[in-house]
Formats: structure tokens, C-alpha cells, sequence
């Protein structure tokens, strides 16, 4: 005769199984990788589940297969428990059945012309997800940086000398970021010891995809210094240190990985929602590409050395000059 209405809301709602996948395809790395991860969500603490390892984890293994489009030939990804992951708040004992790797030479060899397809299935649900991506061909470096024998920040009659990179840009990539690698040898009593510092300059965006955009990045020579010396300290026992060479490298990414990282980027307004991104198709994350290109490798010249030894801001790093003496 009575009715009752319950003011209990239940907002998790019923199970439904949602796989999150990363992958980058890369033709200049040996191996490819795709993560695979799943969501989760129940009653009570998230932290707890996220210790489970049920919870992120696909405790049976998955089919995962890569179709290379052109031709039609799939590829296996076999599971690959070969890289440690961080302890943290989510399981981390071990990545079984999270990551699947493929080596990427010989027939399996990724090939810049095609696009691939991941399919990713999970065998005792039946649950498929797809994503498909484009490859970035190679960017071809250009005008004196090209064609010079050695890198020259620093010019006798030109303090204020701007080092210019110049490149264009390759199919399909729509990010860049160049990483200048300072090369160099600190000697101490202990021995000699072979060092690298990297000077990481920010992201640019090409206009488009279709490749064969002239890109720059202009520093000045001061500036390079400027970074060295504010970078490096000495170690102990340090009689005096070496340049050897300078790496200018290029890495690139695709269409997908931009857009992601453009969504999920922080927030600079007082409005904190933000959109999702996915081009995974019946699950969460992203499949695109990237590429890192081989690097552009040079001595520095005698006005450099010199520079470096001697100049304002690095003599006290000990440095070697042309003639292989540290600077009184």
C-alpha cells in the first residue's frame, strides 16, 4: 500500500572495461613499445585500488598485433617485462601484460610510406580497440650549419655572433624541439670521465604535415656560454676539462601526440575544465609517432676553445683552449 523512494545515489554505475593505451612508433629506435594500462573505479579509496594490481593491469595476456597498411603484413607484440617501473601509487611490483614490444628490424622494419594500425585484443573478454598513425619522415638540416667542419659560438670580430639552426621540416611531423648536447671530458685524480650537457629549447609547431618547411632556432653564442657556466660546477679533484664535440638534435612528433599534449596541458584560466583527447577507438590514450633525428656532430672551432678556457663565464671550469692549456 506504501511507496518509498532511496535517496542513495550510486555514481559508478555498472563495470564496463576500458583500456588505456600509449604507444609512439619511432623507425630511428629498434624497438617499439606500447603500454597498456585499464581504468578503474569503485567504492571507496581510489588509492587503494590503484595498489591492486587487477586494478590497472590486465592479468591475462592480450593479442596485439601491428598492420602495416601498405601491403597488409601484421606483426605480433610480444609482452616485455624488461623495463622497471617507479614505485608509486599504483601498482609497480612489475608490468607483466602492461607493456608489449616489438624489435623493429629486419622484415619487421617500420617503413616511412605506410601508415599502421595497432589492434589490441583482449582474448578472454573479447574487448578490441583500434588506432592507426602515420610515420614522420626525416627533417634535412640546412644553410651553414650543414656545411661547416666545426660549430663556432663565438667569432673574433663578432661578439655578439647569433648561431643559427636551420632545417626543414619532414612528412608528417607537427612538432619539433632541438636539443643542443655539449660534449666534453672532465679529467680529476681519479681518471677521466666523459660528460654531456644538454641544452633543450622549446617546442615549435610546423604549419602542416606536408613536409619541406624551412624551421630555425637562433641563439647567441653568449648565450650557449652563458648556460654552460651556470650549468656546470667543479667536481673534486678537477685538474682540468675537455670539449669534444657538439650534437644538434632534432626530435619530432606526429599529429595525434600534439594534439594530446595541446589538451593536456595546464590550464591558464579560471576555467579548469578541459576537453578530452583520444584517437584510440573504443578506449583512452594515444597511438602516434615520433622521430629522433641523427644527430649533426661537431668540433667546436679555435675562437670557441679559446672562449670556453677563458671567457667571463667559464674560466673558473677549468677548460682546455686550442692548444691544450687551462687559462691562468
Amino acid at each position: 500500500m506504501f511507496s518509498a523512494c532511496s535517496s542513495d545515489l550510486d555514481v559508478t554505475g555498472k563495470y564496463k572495461e576500458t583500456m588505456v593505451v600509449y604507444g609512439l612508433l619511432d623507425q630511428s629506435k629498434s624497438f617499439q613499445y606500447i603500454k597498456i594500462n585499464k581504468a578503474f573505479l569503485g567504492q571507496g579509496s581510489a588509492y587503494e585500488y590503484a595498489k591492486i594490481k587487477d586494478s590497472t593491469q590486465f592479468v591475462n595476456s592480450l593479442t596485439v598485433k601491428l598492420k602495416r597498411l601498405s601491403d597488409g603484413v601484421e606483426f605480433n607484440l610480444a609482452p616485455d617485462n624488461s623495463m622497471p617501473k617507479d614505485p608509486g601509487t599504483f601498482y609497480s611490483s612489475d608490468q607483466q601484460n602492461a607493456i608489449y614490444s616489438i624489435n623493429s628490424i629486419g622484415a619487421a622494419a617500420l617503413n616511412t610510406n605506410s601508415q599502421y594500425r595497432l589492434t589490441i585484443l583482449n582474448n578472454e573478454t573479447a574487448t578490441q580497440v583500434t588506432a592507426q598513425t602515420s610515420l614522420i619522415n626525416d627533417a634535412t638540416f640546412t644553410g651553414s650549419i650543414a656545411t661547416s667542419q666545426t660549430f663556432g659560438f663565438i667569432l673574433p670580430s663578432n661578439a655578439n655572433f647569433m648561431f643559427q639552426v636551420r632545417w626543414n621540416s619532414g612528412l608528417n611531423a607537427k612538432i619539433y624541439q632541438l636539443v643542443v648536447r655539449f660534449n666534453y671530458i672532465d679529467s680529476t685524480i681519479s681518471g677521466n670521465t666523459q660528460q654531456k650537457l644538454d641544452w633543450i629549447f622549446p617546442q615549435q609547431s610546423t604549419e602542416n604535415l606536408m613536409g619541406g618547411q624551412e624551421m630555425k632556432n637562433d641563439f647567441l653564442g653568449q648565450g650557449f656560454l652563458q648556460f654552460v657556466g651556470n650549468q656546470l660546477t667543479n667536481p673534486a679533484g678537477l685538474i682540468a676539462r675537455r670539449a669534444l664535440k657538439i650534437d644538434l638534435f632534432l626530435i619530432a612528433g606526429g599529429d595525434e601526440i600534439n594534439t594530446f599534449m595541446e589538451v593536456n596541458k595546464p590550464s591558464t584560466s579560471l576555467v579548469q575544465e578541459k576537453p578530452s583527447y583520444t584517437n584510440i577507438s573504443n578506449g583512452l590514450g594515444v597511438f602516434s609517432s615520433r622521430y629522433r633525428k641523427a644527430p649533426l656532430s661537431k668540433p667546436l672551432n679555435k675562437a670557441s676553445l679559446d672562449e670556453l678556457s677563458c671567457g667571463q663565464y667559464t674560466k673558473s671550469l677549468k677548460f682546455l683552449d686550442y692548444s691544450g692549456a687551462v687559462c691562468q
